[in-house]
């Protein structure tokens, strides 16, 4: 490691970066292949530790929330539930109706949805 590595190292610390502190030696190789200019490089760096900060904070929101257990929609038992539509919310997980501009409402115990081009 040169004189110049451990100055950037210090620097990250310093700075509280440990996302790009992560993940620098992965894009020093990408940047010394080629894979990456010097502004791709930086960027890249960057939004590495974008994605660290928004990872931690969602992990300490999902703390705070002191949920009894996590399951994400792919695990989800829809059959524990069966008036859940469960086609529906796979399609709202989808995101299509976000692409097309739409608004969805949740209402009620049993999650009555609707967007705007069908309840126009």
């Amino acid at each position: 490691m040169s004189v110049m590595d451990t100055a950037l190292r210090e620097s990250l610390k310093a700075l509280r970066l440990s996302g790009m502190l992560e993940t620098l030696d992965a894009r020093l190789i990408q940047a010394h292949g080629g894979e990456l200019g010097h502004l791709d490089f930086l960027q890249v760096l960057c939004q590495d530790e974008i994605t660290r900060r928004e990872t931690v904070a969602f992990q300490r929101r999902l703390q705070k929330a002191k949920f009894e257990q996590q399951v994400t929609l792919e695990e989800f038992d829809f059959a524990a539930s069966p008036k859940l539509p469960a086609a529906q919310i796979r399609d709202l997980a989808a995101l299509r109706w976000l692409h097309a501009g739409e608004s969805v409402i949740l209402f009620g115990p049993g999650v009555i949805w609707g967007s705007s081009s069908r309840f126009g």
